[in-house]
C-alpha cells in the first residue's frame, strides 16, 4: 500500500517537471511591456520546433494574432525567424491612435492593452495551447505600474529582448564563481563597448589608483549571471566602474602626439565622422598585423587566419578547478565577390568546432549576432569563440590533453578546412 502511495506522488511530482523543461514548449512576449503610440513595436515567438529547416538556406515564418482594448477583432501578422536555425521568430506591428486596423497597423488608445497569441500546436503531449502576451499603451505622464498590475501575472510578459549576448553573460557568471579571470571579464566589456550595446557617457573619467575591481561588481555578475537583477541593472553597474576609473577598457597604448596614419582625418570637422575615419584606419592595421603574424588557410572564396595560442587574445589556460579554457581569435577575409556568410546559430548546430581525432567539442561562448555574420567583398572580420565549460544546448564540456592534436574544424556549405591549433607547443 505504501510502495502504491509513494509512485503515486512520485509521479506527480516529476511528470509535469519533465514536461516543463521540455524544449518544445514556446513562448511568445512583446519587445517592451509599455509601449509609445504611433509608433512600431516588435513580438517575438520562441519555439525550436517551428525551425521547420526545410529549406536549409531560408528562414522559416507563420503567422500569430494581436487584438487591443480599441481593436477587438485584431489582425494576423507574420512572424520571421531572427536567422536560419535560431528558432527565434520576431515580427512588428505599428500601433496607431487612429485611422483603420489593417495589414500591420492597430488602432490603440493610450491604457489600452494590448494582445499577442501564439497557438503553439507541436506540444510533447500531442494537444495545442493558446499562449498570450500582453504589453499597455502609454498614457503620457502617467505611471504604467498601476495598469500593468492589473494584467493577469499569467499574461505579463516573462521575458524581454536582451541586447547582450548570451556569451558574455555565461562570462560574467564564470568570473563571479573565479573560472575565468578579469581579464576575460574586461574583454568581454571592451566588446560591449565595441558593438554600442554599452555607451559610455562623454565625461572625464577618474583615475583610480586601485588595481582591484570591488566585489560588489563580481556579485552583480554572478546575480544577473543567475537572473537575480536585471540586463539594466549590471550594465549600469559596470558604467559607473568605467567613469570612476575602478576599470580601464581602453586596450590601445596612448600617445601624446598625432601618428602621422591619421592626418588624412584632421581635415573633417565632425568630431563623429573624424573617430569614425580614424576607427576604419585602427581597423585596417590590426587586420594587416593580425594577417602578417598568421598562417592563412583558404576556404572557397574566403582565407581564416590563425595567428596561434599566445597572440591576439588566442590564449589556453586551465582555472584553479581543473577546468580548460580554449579562447580563439579568427580572421576572415573574403577574397570573392559575393557576400559569405558564417553560419553557428547554437552549439548543436554551429558549423564551427574543435575536434581532437576523435571527439568533437562545442562552443562555450561566441559573438555570433543572430547565429550569423555576413563578410562582404573584399572585407575581413575578425570573430571570437570559446570552448570550455557546457552550456547545454547541445554543448560539450571542453577537455585538453596533451598528448593529442586538436584542430578547429570548419564545415561551411561554401568550404571546409581544418586548422591545427597547436596547442602542446
Amino acid at each position: 500500500m505504501y510502495s502504491l502511495i509513494i509512485i503515486f506522488l512520485l509521479a506527480i511530482i516529476f511528470v509535469p517537471l519533465s514536461f516543463a523543461e521540455s524544449s518544445n514548449v514556446g513562448i511568445i512576449y512583446w519587445k517592451q511591456e509599455i509601449v509609445s503610440k504611433n509608433s512600431f513595436v516588435d513580438i517575438y515567438v520562441e519555439d525550436d520546433d517551428m525551425n521547420k529547416k526545410e529549406y536549409p538556406n531560408f528562414a522559416d515564418k507563420f503567422t500569430i494574432h494581436v487584438w487591443s482594448d480599441t481593436s477587438p477583432n485584431g489582425l494576423d501578422i507574420q512572424v520571421v525567424e531572427t536567422g536560419v536555425y535560431s528558432g527565434i521568430f520576431k515580427g512588428s506591428v505599428f500601433v496607431a491612435d487612429s485611422g483603420e486596423t489593417l495589414n500591420n497597423r492597430l488602432v490603440s488608445n493610450p491604457g489600452d492593452i494590448l494582445y499577442a497569441k501564439y497557438i503553439d500546436n507541436t506540444l510533447p503531449t500531442g494537444k495545442t495551447s493558446e499562449i498570450i502576451s500582453t504589453a499597455v499603451v502609454k498614457i503620457s505622464g502617467q505611471n504604467m505600474d498601476e495598469i500593468l498590475n492589473k494584467i493577469d501575472p499569467s499574461l505579463r510578459s516573462k521575458k524581454t529582448t536582451e541586447l547582450v549576448p548570451s556569451w558574455v553573460k555565461n562570462n560574467a557568471g564564470w568570473w563571479a564563481d573565479g573560472i575565468v579571470g578579469d581579464n576575460e571579464f574586461v574583454q568581454s566589456i571592451q566588446f560591449l563597448i565595441k558593438e554600442k550595446i554599452l555607451v559610455i557617457p562623454l565625461v572625464e573619467t577618474k583615475t583610480s589608483t586601485s588595481q582591484e575591481i570591488p566585489s560588489w561588481v563580481k556579485n552583480n555578475a554572478g546575480w544577473w549571471a543567475k537572473g537575480e537583477i536585471s540586463e539594466a541593472d549590471f550594465l549600469n553597474g559596470i558604467k559607473h566602474l568605467i567613469q570612476t576609473g575602478l576599470i580601464s577598457t581602453d586596450s590601445e597604448a596612448k600617445s601624446d602626439g598625432k601618428n602621422d596614419i591619421f592626418q588624412e582625418c584632421e581635415s573633417i570637422k565632425s568630431a563623429y565622422t573624424r573617430l569614425g575615419c580614424e576607427k576604419e584606419i585602427k581597423q585596417k592595421i590590426e587586420f594587416e598585423d593580425f594577417k602578417n603574424k598568421s598562417t592563412g588557410y583558404t576556404v572557397g572564396s574566403t582565407i581564416f587566419y590563425y595567428p596561434e595560442i599566445g597572440n591576439f587574445g588566442n590564449e589556453l589556460e586551465i582555472s584553479t578547478g581543473g577546468q580548460a579554457l580554449l579562447r580563439l581569435r579568427i580572421m576572415v577575409e573574403n577574397t570573392g565577390t559575393d557576400n559569405i556568410t558564417l553560419m553557428c546559430t547554437g552549439p548543436s548546430i554551429c558549423n564551427y568546432d574543435v575536434w581532437d581525432g576523435s571527439k568533437a567539442f562545442k562552443y562555450a561562448g561566441m559573438d555570433f549576432v543572430s547565429g550569423q555574420i555576413v563578410i562582404k567583398p573584399k572585407t575581413s572580420f575578425i570573430f571570437n569563440i570559446m570552448f570550455g565549460p557546457n552550456i547545454g544546448y547541445g554543448g560539450t564540456t571542453f577537455e585538453f590533453d596533451e598528448t593529442k592534436e586538436y584542430y578547429f574544424r570548419i564545415n561551411e556549405s561554401w568550404g571546409k578546412t581544418t586548422i591545427p591549433l597547436n596547442l602542446s607547443k
